[in-house]
């Protein structure tokens, strides 16, 4: 490894508020607060214990990154570890560091190295809050030099400042020496750096940092076997005020109407109410009410007993039972029939269930959320739902919004599924291209985060790079114009199919097909006309 080598982007690591620099976590502070931080410790403790904290704090700092060079990089050669330190400083913020000077003996330790430091912050810090200065102020600097050598070189190395942009000069300069080099120089200051009892902690440190590191290993080994939780960020103002919702009801065992339309993810928001509820370690129990026949949901609901239709030959406990303590999930309930209603409505006034074939009945212990893509007051105006079994299961209403109304949740939840996709389908290093990021934005996705979900699977398998660029999407979200005519040349053809059968019922006669159809004659000739060329005439 070399010091040039060093990239700012492959150090640090940002995530949840942290800014890891290799294993410790760095805070970014403004020259301003500082500034006014330095003119308080003279305020209070005075220049010579202010000079020590300082010089100490940076000591350490110094310390703590040639700890980190040392463990994370191998390094071509030793003085390449020494420039690691001035460039570190730079790509910090603190100050340019040019080297006008470097003598280094392995064998003996002697070290002599002059550098010239530009843009010193520290310099500017002291001289906005407290003016100019007849010594020179860059105690940090020259801590964090001292440090940095001192822990790279197995032995204690002191830099001193010579001249300072605080005294009026344009740059600042220093000389950095070994300690034998220093001794007798009263302008070296060493107690000032305190050194010995530095070096321990930082031995120290490093050794937990190398444990901790080994720790999160194994854990991220360990995590990347579990799936994924199915919630990522809410950007969206809508679908934020939906979590809210079900952080607060959560707790009480009130039951549930989750609507919305199809795959903008009802049980998703149903498990989260559920792991969120006192009975979050109970089962957690799905059923899909539309993909069952009748006689069939009933056994699976309530259960059976051993003889009660054929084929059930032992005695079965339905899902009202088995979620004893949990929570029943019952969605598409807009698809139940009526008597399956009224038996449902049953159980949630009487907190019982009766097998099918049974005569007695058996008390039940279990939340109910369900959920439904229908229009469940409509069609309890038309007949088709009870009234009272609709206001028994909407005690409370999540209503989760479609996703071409919460465009801001496309992005989080496109990286979520390519993240999942990633471990799922083995193809590491899957990632979005920015133009794929724009076409998913603009679509409108009628089939809501399902549809998203697809898309995202259909190009990572046809992906060769592990790039998911706009070719490799399905073609009706990178051409939605081309897709919707082709749908609308799809409707056309079965409606001319329609009005043909509709004029052959009629024997040709098209004044008695259009009344028909409920439309004009004239209508009728138009569309006869658009659908086959003009070929047709009116009459």
């Amino acid at each position: 490894m070399r010091a040039d080598d060093l990239r700012f982007d492959e150090l640090l690591s940002f995530r949840d508020g942290v800014i890891d620099f290799q294993g410790r976590r760095l805070v970014l502070h403004s020259t301003d607060a500082f500034a006014q931080f330095r003119k308080d410790l003279f305020d209070m403790v005075g220049s010579r214990q202010a000079r020590r904290i300082l010089t100490r704090y940076a000591y350490f700092g110094g310390q703590a990154d040639a700890a980190a060079m040392r463990r994370v990089f191998t390094w071509s050669d030793v003085r390449e570890l020494v420039k690691a330190g001035p460039r570190l400083h730079a790509m910090e913020g603190v100050a340019r560091w040019v080297t006008k000077r470097l003598e280094f003996d392995e064998q003996t330790g002697h070290f002599l190295m002059e550098v010239t430091w530009h843009g010193s912050g520290e310099a500017e810090e002291h001289m906005a809050h407290l003016g100019k200065s007849e010594q020179p102020v860059c105690w940090m600097l020259a801590g964090y030099a001292s440090g940095f050598m001192s822990y790279a070189l197995g032995h204690n190395i002191y830099f001193v400042e010579q001249t300072c942009r605080a005294q009026g000069g344009r740059v600042c300069t220093a000389v950095g020496k070994d300690a034998a080099a220093w001794e007798g120089d009263p302008s070296a200051a060493l107690a000032y750096f305190s050194a010995d009892d530095i070096k321990g902690k930082i031995r120290s440190l490093t050794e937990q940092l190398r444990q901790a590191n080994r720790a999160l290993e194994v854990s991220a080994k360990r995590l990347s076997r579990l799936e994924r939780p199915p919630l990522v960020e809410a950007r969206s103002s809508a679908f934020a005020r939906v979590l809210e919702l079900c952080t607060r009801i959560a707790p009480f065992d009130s039951s549930v109407l989750i609507t919305g339309e199809s795959g903008v993810g009802k049980e998703v928001v149903a498990r989260l109410i559920h792991d969120r509820s006192s009975r979050s370690k109970g089962p957690f129990l799905a059923i899909n009410c539309g993909a069952l026949p009748e006689t069939l949901l009933d056994s699976e609901l309530f259960g059976h007993r051993a003889g009660a239709f054929t084929g059930a030959v032992a005695d079965h406990a339905g899902l009202f039972e088995s979620a004893a303590g949990g929570t029943l999930f019952l969605d598409e309930i807009g698809e139940i029939s009526h008597a399956t209603q009224v038996k449902l409505l049953r159980v949630l006034q009487e907190r019982e269930i009766r097998r099918v074939g049974e005569n007695r009945t058996r008390p039940i212990n279990v939340r109910v959320l369900a959920a439904t893509n229908r229009d469940l007051a409509a069609r309890m105006a038309s007949g088709a739902f009870r009234e009272d079994l609709y206001y028994r299961l909407r005690v409370v209403e999540v209503a989760i919004p479609p996703l071409r109304e919460r465009r801001e949740d496309i992005l989080p939840l496109a990286r979520f599924f390519v993240d999942r996709l990633s471990s799922k389908l083995k193809l590491p290093g899957l990632r979005l291209s920015a133009d794929s990021i724009r076409y998913l934005i603009a679509y409108p996705w009628p089939g809501n985060v399902r549809e998203l979900e697809n898309a995202i699977e259909h190009a990572a398998v046809l992906s060769r790079d592990g790039r998911l660029t706009p070719e490799l999407l399905p073609p009706g979200i990178v051409h939605p114009t081309a897709a919707r005519a082709a749908r609308g040349q799809r409707l056309d053809a079965v409606q001319l199919d329609h009005i043909r059968e509709v004029l052959r019922q009629s024997s040709g006669n098209r004044r008695r097909a259009a009344a028909t159809l409920g439309i004009s004659t004239t209508t009728l000739w138009r569309k006869l006309k658009q659908q086959r060329g003009g070929s047709e005439s009116q009459e």
